[in-house]
């Protein structure tokens, strides 16, 4: 009888040591670059210093602002919840559902002229890729909205996104494919527009290359006027050239300099 038992014991013991260890989630997956949803777009979003009276000698670094502003604009207006409901989510604890079997962040977002959101931002592990869901809640509006969806390795060096329009229109708006890499300090992401409408297909690139004197790099493709603008800058100087076929009829860069005056190209 006592042999019995010992064995029972033992038994019970070795399914409980097992079931604990089926359940160990290890470590929760990286977080994906807040760039990788919002690039930094400051640099443009700045006036030219002295209104209507320096446009002309302006004009290059203003039209890159307003190239890059189209698409800056979407990100901190139309779609700023699910940006910022991403980009504080990095701030945020992670717990694992044993239930479920995803990681799980929860917090809750206040964003200027919009209001107060509850954020349920999810991570389904499966070996090195990674599933991304952000459910956003509004008191009085509604629940669990999926409004930004993603995929990643488990390190978060490279993986997509997808923005929807909003609770009232669960349409893809943008999309986004992104990689980062720290060892040679280069990361990129390139935004495309998925809604219908005359920018549907329309794209921006960003890079930011670490090594390069113009660190930063934007190719707009503008699939309604079918043109190309290629923007260089230097985060740190504010210099930098610009190209576009349709605005400039000419194939030439058209650089402006660290005030932001028109200069020749070197």
């Amino acid at each position: 009888m006592r042999k019995l038992a010992f064995l029972l014991s033992f038994s019970i013991l070795f399914v409980s040591c097992n079931k604990d260890e089926e359940v160990d989630p290890g470590n929760a997956p990286a977080m994906p670059p807040s760039t990788s949803i919002a690039p930094n777009f400051d640099d443009f979003s700045g006036s030219d210093g002295d209104g209507g009276g320096r446009q002309m000698v302006v004009r290059n670094w203003v039209y890159a602002a307003t190239s890059v502003g189209v698409y800056s604009g979407i990100l901190s207006g139309a779609l700023v919840v699910p940006v910022t409901a991403f980009k504080l989510a990095v701030n945020q604890e992670a717990t694992f559902d044993t239930e479920t079997k995803l990681w799980v962040w929860t917090y809750d977002i206040s964003v200027p002229n919009s209001g107060s959101y509850s954020v349920k931002l999810t991570a389904d592990v499966d070996g090195s890729d990674v599933t991304w869901t952000g459910y956003i809640s509004k008191a009085g509006g509604f629940t669990d909205f999926v409004w930004f969806t993603g995929e990643s390795n488990f390190m978060a060096n490279a993986g997509t996104w997808t923005l929807y329009e909003g609770p009232d229109k669960p349409n893809p708006w943008l999309s986004s494919e992104w990689s980062k890499s720290e060892v040679d300090g280069v990361a990129d992401v390139t935004f495309t527009v998925e809604k219908p409408g005359d920018s549907f297909g329309s794209s921006i690139s960003y890079m930011v290359d670490a090594g390069a004197e113009l660190n930063r790099n934007v190719t707009i493709i503008d699939t309604n006027t079918e043109n190309t603008i290629e923007v260089l800058w230097s985060a740190e100087n504010s210099n930098g050239k610009i190209k576009s076929q349709v605005f400039f009829e000419d194939n030439l860069y058209h650089c402006w300099d660290i005030t932001l005056n028109d200069v020749a190209c070197e």
